[in-house]
């Protein structure tokens, strides 16, 4: 039967503008919506439409976000500032600087676009930042941020937590899912503490030292621990380039990685006694290279590592 209701999408989203809507993708806007409405029309929420220009955009959500630290949110009594797929831009970078005001995309996808020379900085703690793309700009993050949450977020070199040298790092603390990033991203040159999945970050990135938890994770070369250890942390599906994963220091303190690829002299693969304290390399791949197996040391493992020529390293020291 033909669908007899023709249904289009608008200028911005995750379809091109004017393009017919499937049901499925039609039921979806439709769970969507349902399951917000009542945040829409409740009285702890701000709706920017995003109808004007890029900087009327950026104003309306200054006032919004201003109008909501007014009322004084707590824990129990949060507010959103929900903002419509759109172009926004600032006269100076838009702090979100106050606990328990959530920003938010409507939809959930990266189409909150910030244009112009300014971008996001967040300085608050417990706030949910999601479907942000601040283009090749940095993401800034300013502390720790442990109770933050950021989805579906996007920014260029030094974004969520990244520094220009690790003497003015950060530690980061925050989850980040579906995010993504450039060069130093995600506490490049400082400490990578948070909860990471489904993240892109480009070299140097995920920390000068790792002591998280990272799921299904891709980085460029020395990512994940570009120059100190990795300890208390576990990779799981996780993939750098050459000299990541801890190359030029340990993997120690119960740490687990499992399902990882690294190039050349990854995972600890270079320094002495450089894998160690019970750290298991479960089915992980070298691209380049070979496993040195005899810095395993304190009830460290290699299970079903693999190397180029595809030779399984089974290694109980």
């Amino acid at each position: 039967m033909p669908n007899p209701y023709i249904f289009k999408t608008r200028a911005l989203g995750p379809n091109a503008k004017n393009s017919t809507l499937t049901f499925d993708e039609l039921d979806n806007s439709l769970l969507f919506l349902s399951s917000s409405i009542g945040t829409l029309n409740g009285l702890n929420s701000f709706f920017v439409q995003a109808n004007g220009t890029p900087l009327q955009n950026g104003y309306s959500l200054i006032d919004s976000y201003n109008t909501a630290k007014t009322t004084t949110p707590t824990g129990s009594n949060r507010y959103s500032v929900l903002l419509g797929p759109g172009k926004y831009e600032f006269t100076q970078s838009f702090n979100i600087n106050t606990s328990y005001i959530d920003v938010v995309s409507l939809t959930g996808y990266k189409d909150v676009y910030i244009t112009g020379s300014n971008t996001i900085q967040v300085s608050a703690d417990n706030v949910y930042v999601r479907g942000i793309d601040v283009g090749s700009k940095n993401f800034t993050i300013t502390s720790s941020l442990p109770n933050t949450i950021f989805k579906n977020c996007k920014g260029g070199d030094y974004s969520f937590g990244g520094s220009t040298n690790n003497q003015n790092s950060f530690t980061i603390s925050s989850t980040f899912i579906d995010c993504e990033g450039g060069d130093y991203s995600f506490a490049g040159n400082g400490s990578a503490y948070g909860i990471f999945t489904d993240c892109i970050g480009k070299n140097f990135s995920f920390g000068y030292t790792c002591n998280g938890t990272f799921t299904n994770c891709t980085g460029g070369s020395s990512s994940f621990a570009n120059q100190g250890n990795i300890e208390y942390s576990t990779f799981l599906n996780c993939q750098g380039e050459d000299y990541s994963f801890a190359s030029a220091a340990q993997i120690t303190n119960n740490s687990i990685l499992k399902e990882c690829i690294g190039g050349l002299d990854s995972f600890a693969n270079i320094s002495q006694n450089g894998r160690s304290t019970s750290t298991l390399l479960d089915k992980c791949t070298l691209t380049s290279g070979s496993w040195n197996t005899t810095n395993l040391v304190s009830n460290s493992r290699l299970i079903d590592c693999i190397q180029p020529i595809n030779i399984l390293i089974t290694t109980t020291p």
